[in-house]
């Protein structure tokens, strides 16, 4: 079982104790169209459309008067004759498919008071286009009417080809429309939660008031439709809208359907509230069960080498569809329940006998974005201490504030401290700004955002003294994206079991994770131009890498803080090339040190 699949949101229903089928019911019985026998008396070939209402006002087109209904008026002939075609029709409710004359450009629809005495009290009058033979119409009477004025901004909304079964080949497969008919909820964007192609923060659709998706779509299994902030990809409503598996009652044997918003965000009037439902083919209007959702990317960032590889067990053990992650690798951003407490076990790669560890986990807060790394060593006795003594057990760390999207022209980025034998850092992105007091396991509180496309030097700073320099390159700084530098691996790997070397890491909401490069001086002398990185801490040793234009010798001089030399000498450098150097450290004791290279100094960890 994947975050990504669709059974993942009916195991974690299953976990919170809901019926797969929905609670309450609002079916109706189908509409019988009174136009079908008009359209048996013509011999002309016949159209279906079907007819929803989301009206949400307490409908009254003769003001003041204020009704609950309205009745639907056919004229098939210009409006010299008209047939009642949909008595008493409320809010939120829907005709099944029914005929009405095709090739036909004389057709109007009229709406008049519900449980009207005839024609006479049509109030509005609209003209229909023109139906194909044999084509399938969706109509969505929407709008508003304003009361104080007194204004009427009602009209029909006619979608096609509709459809009213699935074309998937799938037992489980669905088609969905959608229609956006909520007056105050502006322009809105849409995700399809469970069973994506794309990371979360890639919106699947866009609706503006009163228009319909793009089309239909198809999906195989139940799911979630979230619903967004049109400009901003980053803010989702904390409830989504769940439909169940198409095996389900709640489908009465249909596998086609129209989803449409309707009510108003802000009212007083519960019955009139923005709510979700589902037009089927036969009529029949169900509400989408509220759930939840929120974003979450999961980060494998143990650098024990006892857990290089890991399967990640949600819930059960074994479960036979467990996420699989290597060491600095990472999930796509995804949609999860918001706020469900589930238990994770963690195993080796392939072992369905021995976990390693379980770690429950709070999932992030409905409508929050979040991450959750991985991290600490299984046997914190075999690995160095962290210097300000925090606990480097085994252990999830989650924080909430991701952004996955940015502005157009610029990069954001959060920064987490994740290696277990640092010290408390601060975190300098130059020319930007610094997070400052950045501890093991905690992250910065909320993204540092900057122009995008331009290469960036990051600081490792402890106290005042610059430890490691990494470069953010101008391709990482990637437009319109908002993504997590993460520290990796450990300061001293002969202390902690030959482990990864430490380094800094940036992870993206594709689930792609890079490296930033260690950032490089520029010395100019007979040689030309000389590039020179420095690894912050080494096993007994410093290594040295560097670029150089031409063969010379490169002069050097270590140095302490307080400007005692310690060491100097000079590398034979053999040609243009990389080449790389090391110096022994085990002289020296833990602390800062100053590398001249040429002209620029260079700061050593131990």
């Amino acid at each position: 079982m994947t975050l990504g699949n669709g059974r993942f949101t009916a195991y974690f229903t299953r976990l919170m104790g809901v019926p797969s089928t929905l609670l309450s019911r609002m079916r109706h019985a189908a509409w019988m169209w009174a136009i079908i026998w008009l359209g048996a008396r013509l011999t002309a070939q016949n159209a279906y459309v079907q007819l929803i209402h989301t009206v949400a006002d307490v409908v009254g087109v003769n003001f003041p008067v204020i009704l609950d209904s309205i009745d639907v008026y056919i004229s098939a002939d210009g409006g010299s004759t008209w047939t009642l075609a949909v008595p008493d029709f409320k809010f939120r409710q829907a005709t099944p498919f029914a005929l009405l004359p095709a090739n036909n450009n004389q057709l109007k629809a009229g709406i008049a008071p519900g449980n009207s005495t005839g024609s006479g009290d049509i109030q509005l009058q609209y003209s229909l286009p023109s139906l194909a033979p044999d084509s399938y119409y969706v109509a969505a009477i929407a709008g508003t009417i304003d009361f104080s004025i007194p204004q009427v901004d009602v009209n029909i909304y006619y979608f096609s080809p509709a459809r009213n079964a699935t074309t998937g080949s799938g037992a489980n497969d669905v088609d969905l429309l959608l229609f956006h008919g909520s007056p105050d909820a502006g322009p809105v964007s849409y995700y399809w939660a469970y069973d994506r192609t794309q990371h979360a923060y890639v919106r699947d659709g866009y609706l503006s008031y009163r228009g319909y998706s793009t089309g239909y779509t198809t999906l195989p299994f139940d799911n979630t439709l979230v619903l967004g902030d049109s400009a901003d990809a980053n803010i989702i409503l904390p409830q989504g809208f769940y439909y169940p598996d198409r095996s389900d009652p709640f489908w009465g044997g249909q596998s086609a359907g129209v989803i449409f918003v309707s009510g108003y965000v802000n009212t007083p009037d519960p019955a009139k509230q923005l709510g979700v439902h589902i037009a089927l083919p036969n009529g029949t209007v169900e509400p989408l069960f509220p759930e939840d959702v929120a974003r979450l990317q999961i980060v494998h960032n143990a650098a024990d080498p006892a857990l290089a590889q890991v399967d990640i067990h949600l819930g059960i053990f074994p479960n036979p569809d467990p996420i699989q992650l290597d060491f600095r690798q990472a999930r796509p951003a995804e949609f999860v329940p918001g706020a469900v407490t589930v238990p994770i076990i963690f195993s080796a790669r392939g072992n369905t006998t021995t976990p390693l560890a379980t770690v429950n986990l709070t999932l992030p807060p409905a409508g929050r974005n979040a991450a959750v790394f991985a991290q600490g060593v299984a046997n914190p006795s075999n690995f160095a201490p962290n210097p300000n003594n925090i606990s480097t057990a085994f252990g999830l760390k989650d924080f909430t504030g991701v952004k996955g999207v940015e502005a157009a022209g610029n990069f954001a980025a959060m920064a987490f401290h994740g290696a277990t034998d640092a010290p408390t850092v601060d975190v300098e992105i130059v020319g930007v700004g610094t997070v400052s007091n950045l501890s093991y396991g905690s992250s910065s509180a909320a993204p540092v955002t900057f122009p995008s496309g331009i290469a960036r030097i990051i600081n490792i700073n402890v106290g005042s003294s610059t430890v490691a320099s990494f470069n953010l390159s101008q391709t990482q700084a990637q437009d319109q994206v908002g993504a997590i530098i993460f520290a990796s691996g450990f300061l001293n790997p002969a202390n902690n079991q030959n482990g990864p070397a430490f380094g800094l890491y940036i992870v993206y909401p594709t689930g792609q994770v890079q490296p930033l490069s260690l950032a490089s001086g520029i010395n100019r002398g007979p040689i030309g131009e000389v590039r020179v990185s420095t690894w912050p801490t080494m096993a007994g040793s410093w290594t040295v890498a560097v670029s150089a234009g031409a063969a010379s010798k490169l002069p050097y001089r270590l140095v302490s803080t307080t400007g005692q030399v310690l060491e100097e000498g000079a590398w034979e450098v053999p040609g243009a090339g990389s080449w790389v150097y090391t110096m022994p450290a085990d002289a020296y004791s833990a602390g800062v040190y100053l590398l001249q290279v040429g002209e620029s100094t260079y700061r050593l960890l131990k």
